[in-house]
């Protein structure tokens, strides 16, 4: 068991004051097979009224309002995290149907096709797994971490013709790859120690279970990643998502800590 504590900041300040602001957050991990929270805190401002829910993906959602005129909005979440590196999260054939499909963000373009044409991984592999794990590791071998190349709004298909992106675009081709395989693959939002950021990887689900991978790092996810939140592509897990009066421009901050405590 590895014990992680963890903290979750963001500040949206905007150019002009807002009013009626309603909002959706999804920064708050949950406990699962794999991992325990525990000692959560959870601050937001300004708040009126607020309410927490899970979403069609199983995500911890709060929502709210902050009625009174503001020119700042910001949220603070932190405590604990006990990994258990054997603790897979299992599902039902007939519950994962929709993590086969491409969506906008993870459409397999003639790029990634071609890519995928050339690795035949189907040839090699059964097992979804490891099928997945191949594929990544080729992957890692033609893609550069770089930023400031792709944006939010860059799909798999342009990121690969780039041959550069992020955490979010390693993911995404990632997910259009083993998609083209047929294999069941869902984004994950999360964070690991030294990023500074949310981080995203994938989970794989094979012979009954979901495996996590990170091809980012081209590596399986070990005890030191804890999951937020989880969705087809890196929309299903949008951190924070609004409506208001007023506001003008507006920039975010985002600041994440994650640190081994035993």
């Amino acid at each position: 068991m590895q014990k992680l504590r963890y903290s979750y900041h963001m500040k949206i300040t905007f150019e002009q004051p807002v009013r009626e602001h309603r909002f959706k957050l999804r920064c708050f991990p949950l406990t699962d097979a794999r991992q325990k929270i525990s000692n959560e805190r959870i601050d937001i401002y300004p708040v009126h009224f607020r309410i927490s829910e899970k979403d069609s993906f199983g995500n911890m959602c709060i929502y709210g309002t902050a009625d009174q005129i503001h020119d700042h909005f910001a949220v603070d979440v932190e405590g604990d995290a006990e990994i258990n590196i054997n603790g897979f999260l299992r599902a039902d054939e007939h519950k994962i149907g929709i993590f086969k499909f491409e969506t906008p963000l993870t459409k397999a373009g003639n790029n990634i096709r071609e890519f995928h044409r050339e690795l035949e991984p189907a040839a090699f592999y059964d097992n979804n797994f490891e099928r997945a794990f191949y594929m990544m590791n080729m992957l890692y071998d033609e893609f550069t971490y770089s930023q400031g190349v792709t944006d939010i709004s860059t799909n798999a298909d342009e990121a690969f013709r780039l041959r550069h992106g992020v955490c979010q675009d390693y993911a995404h081709v990632l997910l259009a790859l083993c998609r083209l395989e047929r294999i069941p693959c869902r984004y994950i939002a999360g964070m690991i120690p030294g990023e500074g950021a949310t981080h995203a990887w994938l989970e794989i689900f094979s012979d009954g279970i979901w495996r996590m991978l990170d091809p980012t790092h081209n590596r399986e996810c070990d005890d030191t990643y804890i999951k937020i939140s989880s969705g087809r592509d890196a929309k299903d897990c949008s951190i924070n998502q609004g409506v208001f009066y007023g506001g003008g421009r507006q920039t975010q901050e985002i600041k994440v800590v994650c640190r081994k405590i035993s």
